[in-house]
C-alpha cells in the first residue's frame, strides 16, 4: 500500500498560517468499484438480475376494467332459526374497491370500508387509496408456494373468523360452474369448495367441527370475487352453535358490465 504527502499552508485568522501535511491514501470507493468486477460478485450481480418476477394476481383482477370500475361487497352472517330454518342475518359490514388508474408498472385503488349498526344500517366510512405493482418478485411472498387449500383460507379475507384454528389440510378440493345472479346480470363464475377440520390442541372445544369453505370466481368482475362462504358445523349439544355462515358477496356494481352468460 502507498501513500502520498504534500505540505500546504491554511490561512488563520490574524494573519497566521499553519502548515500541514496532507496524507494521501487509496480510495475505497475505488477498490469496492474493483471488487465488483471479480467473477464471484458479477456471479451475484447476475443471479439478481435473472430473478423471474410474477404478475401480482391483484392487478389481474383489475387489468381489463377502466378507471370508475366499482364494486361493492356486503358481508353477513346465517343462523339457524330453528333446526330447519336457516336465515341470513343483517348486513355486518360494507366493502367499496375502485379503480382510479391503471398502466403498465401498477394499478391505484380508492377502498372503502364501513360497519354496520345492528339494524344492517352503514356507518362512517373508512376510507384510503393503494398502489399496487403489477408485478413482484414471488421469493419474497409467503403466499407464492402456499397450497390452493391454505390459500382458501386466506384469500378474499372475512371478518367472521370461522377459519381461525382450522388444519390448512383438507380433502380434495371440489370444483364447479355456476351463474349467480347480482342486480340483474348473471355471472358466470367458477367454485372451489375444500372442508376442514379444527386443530383440537390449540381449539379443543371446536372438537368434531368442520369447515366448508366455498369460494365463487370470475374474471367478469373486478377483484374476481363474485361469493365466498364459511360454513362452520358442530355437534348438537355442544358449546358452539350447531350450524353457522359468514358469507361476503358482490352487492352492487358501477362503471362496467359484467359478462352475462347465455
Amino acid at each position: 500500500m502507498w501513500y502520498s504527502m504534500r505540505q500546504t499552508g491554511i490561512a488563520l485568522l490574524g494573519g497566521c498560517v499553519l502548515s500541514v501535511l496532507l496524507m494521501s491514501v487509496p480510495s475505497h470507493r475505488a477498490l469496492a468499484a474493483g471488487d465488483c468486477c471479480r467473477p464471484e460478485a458479477t456471479a451475484k450481480i447476475a443471479a439478481k438480475a435473472a430473478v423471474a418476477l410474477v404478475d401480482y394476481p391483484e392487478y389481474l383482477s383489475w387489468k381489463n376494467f377502466r378507471p370508475g370500475a366499482k364494486v361493492v361487497y356486503a358481508a353477513r352472517y346465517w343462523n339457524l332459526a330453528s333446526p330447519n330454518n336457516f336465515v341470513a342475518g343483517p348486513i355486518t359490514s360494507l366493502k367499496a374497491y375502485q379503480l382510479l388508474v391503471i398502466n403498465a408498472d401498477s394499478i391505484r385503488l380508492w377502498f372503502s370500508q364501513a360497519p354496520t349498526d345492528r339494524y344492517g344500517r352503514p356507518m362512517p366510512p373508512n376510507e384510503w387509496e393503494e398502489t399496487i405493482a403489477a408485478q413482484y418478485d414471488s421469493n419474497v411472498s409467503p403466499s407464492a408456494n402456499q397450497s390452493r387449500s391454505a390459500q382458501l383460507l386466506t384469500i378474499f379475507h372475512q371478518a367472521g373468523n370461522l377459519a381461525m384454528g382450522v388444519q390448512p389440510y383438507p380433502g380434495p378440493i371440489e370444483t364447479g360452474e355456476d351463474r349467480i345472479e347480482v342486480n340483474g346480470a348473471r355471472i358466470a363464475a367458477h367454485w372451489e369448495s375444500a372442508t376442514y377440520e379444527y386443530d383440537t390442541s390449540v381449539w379443543p372445544t371446536f372438537k368434531n367441527c368442520r369447515l366448508v369453505i366455498k369460494l365463487w370466481t370470475s374474471d367478469a368482475v373486478p377483484t374476481g370475487l363474485v361469493r365466498k362462504t364459511e360454513e362452520r358445523t358442530c355437534p348438537l349439544g355442544g358449546d358452539q352453535l350447531a350450524r353457522v355462515m359468514v358469507e361476503t358477496y358482490l352487492q352492487s356494481f358501477e362503471g362496467f358490465t359484467p359478462m352475462a352468460n347465455k
